[in-house]
């Protein structure tokens, strides 16, 4: 146990701010695998609708030193990388319109 009044005091600090990062971390972490899970569905709409949200929290995160800014960019480009392969499969995936031929 801290003796100081000091050390007492950074005590008290460092357990809010424990708290408030465990809340943006966690945030974060939901949202990623929010965007995994709709990636595994198949889901690419939803894939980059959840995708924006993540990125909002991460920034958020990085912003506020919970995560660092090469760490936060490593996640959004995992992110971004896992939407855009479903998103180029979902669009080979899926038949070319029919046009109607000039006669």
């Amino acid at each position: 146990m801290p003796t100081s009044l000091q050390a007492m005091k950074r005590v008290r600090q460092n357990e809010k701010r424990r708290i408030r990062n465990k809340g943006l971390r966690s945030e974060a972490k939901t949202f990623s695998k929010r965007v995994a899970a709709a990636v595994q569905a198949g889901d690419v709409e939803a894939a980059e609708r959840e995708l924006r949200i993540a990125f909002k929290k991460i920034d958020k995160a990085a912003k506020r030193s919970v995560f660092h800014r090469n760490n936060a960019g490593r996640r959004k480009a995992r992110l971004a990388r896992m939407v855009h392969t479903l998103a180029v499969k979902a669009k080979a995936e899926t038949p070319p319109a029919a046009t109607p031929e000039a006669s």
